[in-house]
Order: C-alpha cells, then structure tokens, then sequence
C-alpha cells in the first residue's frame, strides 16, 4: 500500500468536514461566532469522548455496544455521590466504569465469545443496575451544591471551557497510547488479524482487556460530565449515543474489520457529524429528524465501506482459473 494514502484518505475526509462546515456556515451566521463555536465543542463531547474509546474497540477488531447504560450507570453513580465534590464523584465513577469495562474485556477475550453477543447483554445489564442505583426515578444535584456545576462551563480563551479541555485531553491521550506504546500496537495487531497476530507471539487478552477498560473509563466520564453539567442523571439517558458514537467513528475511517484508522480520523468524524446535526437542528428540524438524518448518513458510511469489499471480492470470484499446464 502507498504510504502516503493513509494521509490522502484523511485530507478526503477532512475536506468533506469543511465542505459541510462551509455549506452550514453560509446559512447559518452563529456558526462562525465564538459563541457559535464553542457551543458546538461543548455539544461534541460525549459523543467525542466515547467514540474515542469504541473507535479503540473497533481498532481491536471488537465493537462496545454497552458504552450508553456504562455512560447512564456513571451519570447516576456520580449525582448519587455528588457530596464528595465534583471532581472526586466523576473520578469515582470513571473508575469504576473501567472496571466493568475491564471486566468485560477479559471475560470476552478469555472464554472467546462474541463482543458483539456479549455486549448486548451488558447493555441490558447495565441498564438495570442504573435503574436501581436510581430507584427508576432521575436523581439530582441537591440544591446546595448546584453552584459547584458552574465550574464545567466557564470559558477559557474564548471557546473553550473544562468541558471541552477534556475532549482535547482525551484525544490526545488516546492518540499516544494507540500510536507510542505497545498496548496500542498489539490493539492494532489484533484487530488487522487475530490469527495472524498469535502466530507472531502477540498477546490476545492484554490488548482486548485495555480497549474495554478504555471504552468503559470513556463511557463513564462522558455521562458522569454530561450529568454534572445539567445538574441530574436519568437510568435511561444517553440511549442513542451509540448510534452518534459509532457514526463518529465510521465517518473518521475506522475500519469495521479492525485495525486500520486513528484518532484524528476520529476527531475529523465527530467534527463532520457534528456540523451536521447542529446545522440540521439549527435549521429548525425536529429532534427525531436528526437522529433520523444521522442513521442515514451512518448507513451511507457502511456501504461505502462495504461495496467495493463486496465488488472487489466477486471480482476475484468471477476471474477464470489458469489453464492447466500441457504435459
């Protein structure tokens, strides 16, 4: 492969970001207002954080569909225990949705089932426990303590706030794990070929309980902010977020085979599916439509993955046999 195509692909990718910024931009003035931007980075980050650590699954061949209940249990965990201060009720329940998320990497990679399956479960799971953590009521901040929220949106140069801080800090700590470190290159390995990668004498179990763990601690601080910042936690919030996440992470060049992509490509994702749903919502679409519109475009992503794999592969069918040699 041409070396330098991995870079093409993101400056494809990258253009059609700004073409969509751009087409949005032109209708929409507060788009290109400071204001403008830093209300779409503050709404890019749950998606964002969690895609990041989906995106490490898929990078290992694997796919977390549980990342929406892990992000409602650490939302209602975090407002539950909200009397510790702000910064140790999201810790703590960052931590503990690495944990299950851990947890989940080493029962898929030890007993060899499918993440998929699994994971189906642990969404359910996961949902129940939130129900009960929460009595199935929503569960808020008490009223004392609601100024402590203020500190997730203050501005810092502008467009920036905590909140969005945490978005960049994410990417780029990612970014360095997946690019630096041997986790991050036996993440990779797994996902371009398991069998391949055990025959080399790389580990299958470590790299798949470190994309879990990941993709659980990612989950967990996305709700547990999210709910901080409006000051309560539904057990059933956070439901579609897969759908945004996985769409992020389909847009930015994740490959659904595994292996192949990186987290710029990523962030190059969120960003286009960002400008636009707020550009569709800003427009004045209902929400379904949005979630409608982002369901397309995520089907639109797939195929474009799909069909040439699928046409590539009936070429190879189709192509006649050699002739067998003359004695």
């Amino acid at each position: 492969m041409n070396q330098h195509a991995p870079w093409l692909d993101l400056g494809i990718r990258a253009g059609f970001m700004v073409a969509v910024y751009c087409i949005f931009a032109a209708q929409i003035p507060t788009y290109y207002s400071l204001n403008g931007i830093a209300a779409l980075l503050d709404g890019a980050v749950l998606t964002g954080v969690i895609a990041a650590g989906i995106g490490t699954t898929m990078l290992a061949g694997e796919f977390d569909l549980s990342v929406g209940s892990m992000a409602a249990v650490a939302g209602v965990v975090t407002i539950k225990i909200f009397g510790l201060g702000v910064l140790p009720a999201i810790a703590a329940a960052t931590v503990i949705a690495g944990v299950l998320g851990a947890l989940q990497g080493l029962l898929i990679g030890s007993l060899g089932i499918n993440s998929l399956v699994f994971t189906i479960g642990t969404l359910i799971a996961l949902r129940g426990i939130a129900l009960i953590l929460s009595g199935e009521n929503t569960v808020t901040v008490p009223i004392e303590q609601l100024s402590d929220i203020d500190v997730l949106t203050e501005r810092v140069l502008g467009v920036f706030s905590p909140l969005s801080g945490v978005l960049v800090a994410v990417f780029v700590t990612v970014g360095l794990l997946l690019r630096f470190t041997r986790f991050g290159r036996e993440i990779y390995a797994i996902g371009g070929g398991r069998n391949e990668a055990r025959a080399a004498g790389v580990p299958i179990l470590r790299p798949m309980i470190i994309a879990f763990a990941l993709s659980g601690t990612l989950a967990g601080l996305g709700g547990a902010l999210l709910s901080v910042r409006s000051g309560s936690a539904s057990p059933l919030a956070f439901d579609t977020v897969l759908l945004s996440a996985a769409t992020t992470c389909l847009i930015g060049g994740i490959a659904l085979q595994g292996g192949r992509g990186n987290i710029i490509g990523i962030a190059i994702g969120l960003f286009t599916l960002r400008f636009f749903v707020a550009g569709v919502a800003s427009l004045g679409a209902p929400y379904w439509l949005q979630n409608l519109a982002t369901g397309a475009l995520l089907i639109l992503v797939i195929a474009t993955q799909l069909v040439p794999a699928v046409l590539g592969g009936r070429r190879v069918r189709s192509r006649p046999s050699p002739a067998p040699a003359q004695p």
